[in-house]
């Protein structure tokens, strides 16, 4: 930029602070939070949805020791509706505790950043004293928070209202006092009324006309919240019901391992199997001078002996869970060809893996975020992609709260952010190369699935016409000659062949010698398969000694990966090209005179077959789809091939 336009916007900043600095009142004293600016901007602190934001408020009535709590929607009447809002809007949102309650002074300590009783509880869900204020003006401008312990009289309440007028330009921002001998708000005495439940303790939070709530209308709001609560509080909801809009809240395992949680089915019925379960004790430190963080896996008594020792340590335990779901128990597509699905909720399955793939980290027995990227850098670990196949296994790293520093985990339990060697741990356990292969086992199984799948196809193999050109190719070209050794061979095979026939069909074997005879004209050429682990991958053949041959291999990756699903895909066109190229081949190898035989069967074996089933395997690899939209690569049902 010119030195005239650089000093001008030097000036027009320098401009911007003087009319700053000239509001503030002129006793002021810069508090660390600074009225209205702030407030609002701490309103869109980040909290994905409704639900991750009202996981503060259940949190709170968790850690109180409430047994119930009711989250109440007031839908909008006639009279409350705004434009355009329909009669199932939510107009106002309780959530209600048969806890403790609050002292009236705590109510109003409560609503302050900071006002926490369990800050130097580090076992506890909640610590900050950030997640009633936080959460509610990110979901609301007004959040009334009603109270009653078991000696008081009524009911006392407290506001933090930050509507229009109601928070300063500058300076502190204040809590007003509590209103004592409160009464509850009309809809939720009705609720509570209709439930037959007289709370004579507890707590009420009210979202007052919440104007950011992920949906608007009470049935998809209350859709959402049962979901995620479901999966969040999965190992605390034994503990304390959680009704949503006035149905319980039933567990989500998104490994789908817990006997009593949604979606669940037996193993040997196939559901989804345990295939890693194991608790790590591990050591954390932080050098107080660099801040430099450190976690380290202990793996004997005498190890774990010495940490405890360390003043400077925090010792904890990590368990890792990985589960396998078999092919067919989770589907996001079209049904799998030729794989039967194992129930009616394979889809629901996808939907909940679809929002969860990744790791799933559980702190204190709740649920906080699931990491959907896995580290690359060298010396934390070979982890696998995060691609399809990731939908079909499930991860999850449950951990103390102790732990915290080391996980990252934020004042608002949104997220985590592990330190580099939470990965170089797991990489010690070998959490990396079982996920490795469990995603191999996902490969594995589909590419099985479409070779048998493929193998039905090849049952009545279509390949006349391909057969019928090669035919004609022959004979415009002129056949091969056959050397003496080949046709030594043939008349061996032509001999086995007779006798095999006339047995089998019971016929005489000069009539069984015609048949076939009169089958080699039919079809001189022919596709044939045979397996092989490690072989090439086709071998010429005369076949019933007067035709010539291309026998597949299907052991190896040039079927599995290749030509099977050219055959799947119903790609003609396509499978007759390699299978006329194929013949060809065998036509000329068959048609070779010593040396040159030798020649092209070592080719064959010992340079093209290798190199294709490396070659094709690594194209397999790096072709495994990562869709952003979250579906799987499309899968063709056999219902819609028929259609």
């Amino acid at each position: 930029m010119s030195n005239a336009k650089g000093l001008s916007t030097l000036l027009s900043e320098v401009g911007r602070q003087d009319k700053y600095l000239a509001g503030l009142p002129t006793d002021y004293k810069f508090p660390l939070f600074n009225g209205k600016l702030a407030v609002e901007s701490q309103r869109k602190s980040g909290y994905q949805d409704t639900a991750r934001a009202a996981r503060e408020i259940v949190d709170n009535a968790v850690e109180a020791g409430a047994k119930t709590v009711w989250i109440v929607m007031d839908r909008a009447g006639d009279g409350q509706r705004g434009k355009r809002e329909r009669r199932d809007a939510v107009a106002n949102l309780a959530m209600i505790d048969d806890g403790p309650g609050m002292r009236p002074a705590m109510i109003r300590a409560a609503l302050a950043w900071g006002g926490g009783t369990h800050g130097k509880e580090p076992g506890r869900i909640g610590r900050f004293g950030f997640g009633l204020p936080n959460s509610s003006i990110n979901q609301t401008r007004r959040v009334e928070v009603y109270s009653k312990t078991e000696d008081a009289k009524a009911w006392s309440m407290a506001a933090l209202d930050i509507n229009e007028g109601k928070v300063p330009e500058h300076g502190m921002v204040y809590i007003d006092p509590e209103q004592p001998d409160a009464e509850l708000p009309g809809f939720v005495q009705a609720y509570l009324k209709k439930k037959g439940v007289s709370l004579q303790h507890g707590t009420v939070v009210v979202w007052v006309r919440p104007d950011r709530l992920t949906y608007r209308t009470a049935g998809m709001l209350a859709n959402l919240l049962r979901e995620d609560f479901g999966a969040t509080y999965r190992y605390l909801l034994n503990e304390f019901a959680l009704l949503v809009d006035d149905l319980p809240t039933t567990k989500l395992d998104p490994l789908f391992l817990m006997k009593d949680a949604l979606f669940y089915r037996a193993p040997e019925d196939g559901g989804a199997q345990s295939t890693f379960e194991k608790t790590l004790a591990v050591s954390y430190s932080r050098d107080e001078e660099t801040g430099a963080q450190q976690l380290d896996l202990l793996t004997t008594k005498e190890a774990l002996k010495e940490a405890r020792k360390d003043p400077g340590a925090t010792v904890g335990t990590i368990t890792v869970r990985i589960a396998r779901f078999p092919y067919g128990f989770v589907v996001g597509g079209k049904r799998p060809k030729g794989v039967q699905l194992v129930d009616e909720h394979v889809k629901k399955r996808f939907a909940i893996r679809r929002a969860r793939r990744g790791m799933s980290f559980v702190r204190g027995g709740r649920e906080l975020d699931t990491v959907h990227v896995f580290p690359s850098e060298n010396g934390l670990g070979e982890w696998p992609l995060l691609q399809s196949y990731a939908y079909h296994w499930g991860v999850e790293v449950s951990f103390e709260a102790v732990l915290d520093e080391a996980f990252g985990v934020g004042h608002d339990k949104q997220s985590v952010r592990p330190i580099e060697d939470f990965w170089r741990v797991l990489h010690e356990a070998k959490v990396d190369e079982l996920l490795q292969h469990e995603q191999q086992w996902q490969a594995n199984v589909r590419s099985q699935a479409q070779i048998t799948a493929a193998e039905e196809e090849l049952k009545n193999p279509d390949d006349a016409g391909a057969m019928a050109a090669a035919a004609v190719a022959s004979d415009v070209l002129g056949k091969l000659p056959v050397p003496p050794d080949e046709q030594e061979r043939a008349k061996e095979t032509i001999s086995k062949e007779v006798k095999k026939r006339a047995q089998k069909e019971q016929i005489p074997e000069d009539e069984a010698a015609k048949a076939i005879e009169a089958d080699a004209l039919q079809k001189p050429y022919k596709i044939e398969y045979f397996e092989s682990e490690g072989g090439p991958f086709f071998k010429p053949s005369h076949g019933n000694g007067l035709q010539k041959v291309a026998m597949i291999n299907k052991k190896h990756p040039f079927f599995e990966n290749f030509y099977s699903q050219l055959v799947l895909d119903k790609n003609a066109k396509a499978v007759g090209a390699i299978d006329l190229m194929l013949v060809g081949m065998a036509d000329y190898e068959l048609g070779a005179a010593v040396p040159t035989k030798l020649v092209l069967q070592h080719l064959r074996e010992e340079r093209l077959s290798p190199f294709l089933k490396v070659a094709l395997q690594h194209l397999a690899d790096i072709e495994t789809p990562s869709r952003p939209d979250g579906e799987e690569p499309a899968e063709t049902s056999e219902d819609e091939e028929a259609a």
